[in-house]
């Protein structure tokens, strides 16, 4: 490129040079500045090039390091997004559940990001083993979220592998609140197939709840196991029974476990 720009420019020089011979003196200098204020740019701008191909190849990141950077930024980004999600569901509940919030001991946790490394072929979507275990400081019991909302629980712990109960599978029994009405059930195994696995019920919803299909739910925080105001899922149908004491409900889960392929667990 360098080499060509040149032997045009002094193609042109030359051919500057020949005319200027047969032109008159006044003509000759006026052409001369013309073609002046042409090339000074010209090789100006080749100039620039240069520098700045110059620049780009000195200053350029390798892409092992811009991989690292942005898989460091998704992990950060899907964080954000966890507390924020819980965040907004904590700051809808009404005066009297805050203050009950308030009189709970406040735990800390520390969301570890984790991989799925395996599933049983037989229950795909009722649990999950994570590439994490005793020796990373996993325990029975933490609670295991993806970026939508609530997963499941760790139930068996290994030195580096642990299996998780899905929401789905009888043994994630928890405890959610209605967040339009603040009514609490219990989640319950009971709708969820190969097909469909976020589809459970909730039971024992009081008899008179005012629950409508839509409303949101979110871990009420009993049992201790579960922090309050992580995502659940929403109702899709409510269905009481004459003359029953409770109500039980349809409900569509935020997360596909059967889809994830990394999951967050709360270590404390």
């Amino acid at each position: 490129m360098k080499k060509k720009t040149y032997v045009i420019a002094s193609s042109l020089v030359i051919l500057l040079a020949t005319v200027c011979l047969n032109l008159s003196p006044d003509s000759s200098t006026r052409l001369k500045r013309a073609f002046s204020s042409f090339f000074i740019p010209l090789f100006s701008l080749q100039k620039g090039i240069e520098q700045s191909g110059d620049f780009i190849s000195d200053n350029s990141t390798p892409r092992k390091v811009l991989l690292q950077e942005l898989y460091d930024l998704k992990q950060s980004n899907q964080l954000l997004r966890l507390q924020l999600a819980q965040n907004q569901n904590l700051t809808q509940e009404n005066d009297n559940f805050r203050k009950q919030l308030k009189l709970q001991p406040k735990r800390e946790w520390n969301p570890r990001l984790t991989r799925i490394v395996g599933r049983d072929p037989a229950n795909w979507w009722r649990s999950a083993q994570i590439d994490l275990g005793s020796m990373d400081g996993v325990k029975i019991d933490m609670p295991v979220l993806a970026v939508e909302g609530l997963v499941g629980r760790v139930q068996e712990v290994h030195p580096r592998r642990s299996r998780v109960a899905l929401l789905g599978d009888p043994a994630c029994r928890i405890s959610v609140t209605i967040l339009a009405t603040g009514e609490s059930g219990v989640l319950n195994a009971g709708g969820g197939t190969v097909f469909d696995p976020t589809l459970v019920d909730l039971l024992f919803l009081p008899a008179s709840t005012e629950a409508h299909p839509g409303d949101t739910l979110f871990t009420s925080g009993l049992g201790e196991i579960f922090p309050r105001g992580i995502p659940v899922g929403k109702l899709l149908a409510v269905e009481p029974a004459p003359g029953a004491l409770t109500t039980t409900a349809r409900v569509k889960l935020s997360v596909n476990s059967s889809k994830l392929n990394e999951v967050w667990v709360l270590m404390q």
